[in-house]
């Protein structure tokens, strides 16, 4: 996949989607600037088919701040920023019920959610 991005609108007042770049290879500071703007100017983007290693995937978060631990919820091994967002076949309550990224009692609230 080239990272020659495309911005497509979502809605009439909130999202956009990014197409053309492929977030598991190099990423320059230009485009990660460009996805910043379009995050900024959107409030919510959406990057489909983006396969990352946990280590791609907290290095790319890196790029944008620095993650933090969620104080309530059980990171993956090795990775306790990135917590996965599952719903499994016997669950009866949506995984949303339960997580949010409302932290903004913590000193330092993060900006963004991954």
């Amino acid at each position: 996949m080239s990272n020659h991005l495309t911005v497509q609108r979502l809605s009439g007042g909130i999202g956009a989607e990014i197409r053309g770049i492929d977030l598991g290879g190099e990423v320059s500071d230009d485009t990660i600037a460009a996805i910043r703007r379009v995050w900024l100017d959107h409030n919510v983007i959406v990057l489909h088919r983006q396969t990352l290693a946990p280590e791609r995937f907290l290095a790319l978060a890196y790029r944008f701040g620095t993650p933090v631990e969620y104080p309530f919820i059980k990171g993956i091994d090795g990775f306790p920023e990135i917590i996965p967002v599952v719903k499994l076949p016997e669950e009866r309550v949506n995984f949303g019920g339960i997580w949010h990224s409302d932290t903004s009692y913590l000193e330092e609230p993060p900006a963004a959610t991954m």
